[in-house]
């Protein structure tokens, strides 16, 4: 089963896969980026990509120069592939693992390797993913996720976002403590 969430910026995509991460344990293997703040003014300065192996790197920053831009952040491309790829990579040579990917979005798919891991985890049935991307589709893969047969989308917002995760584990069939 492949389950993708989508939801306009903020609505807490992130902290969903955190919680479904947490409740899977080690049934769960990928990754999720968070914001990086600045301490004093609590403005957003750039992301990180965090594994569940405990491995992270600080990947877009409004103070990187970067051929690749989002908005005001440079985004470092190799810094991303440096976790994101070795973990996937062995996240599908895992049975019974779920495939975690927070977030399929702007920044993630300037990496061509990204791009093609996530091709092949969607398109192969024997992947079971939990995903999430961008409200808009921001690039054709987006597109393509969203519209891929057998995909669960599911969109989360500020009335469900307290529940979504009991929801997310119902359908993938695990009991909900």
């Amino acid at each position: 089963m492949k389950v993708v969430i989508t939801g306009e910026p903020g609505v807490g995509k992130t902290i969903l896969i955190k919680k479904l991460v947490q409740e899977l344990g080690n049934r769960a293997k990928g990754l999720w980026t968070e914001e990086i703040r600045e301490e004093k003014t609590n403005k957003r300065i750039g992301f990180k990509v965090v594994s569940t192996e405990g491995e992270e790197s600080v990947f877009a920053n409004k103070y990187f120069t970067s051929k690749h831009l989002v908005g005001s952040y440079g985004v470092n491309v190799s810094r991303f592939e440096s976790v994101a790829i070795p973990l996937l990579e062995r996240a599908m040579k895992e049975k019974g693992i779920y495939i975690v990917l927070d977030e399929v979005g702007k920044m993630e798919l300037f990496s061509r390797p990204f791009k093609e891991l996530v091709r092949e985890i969607f398109h192969n049935p024997r992947y079971k993913v939990i995903a999430t991307i961008p409200i808009r589709d921001v690039h054709p893969l987006v597109r393509e996720i969203r519209r891929l047969q057998g995909v669960v989308l599911l969109e989360l917002n500020k009335d469900n976002r307290d529940h979504l995760d009991k929801e997310v584990l119902k359908l993938l069939s695990i009991s909900v403590l």
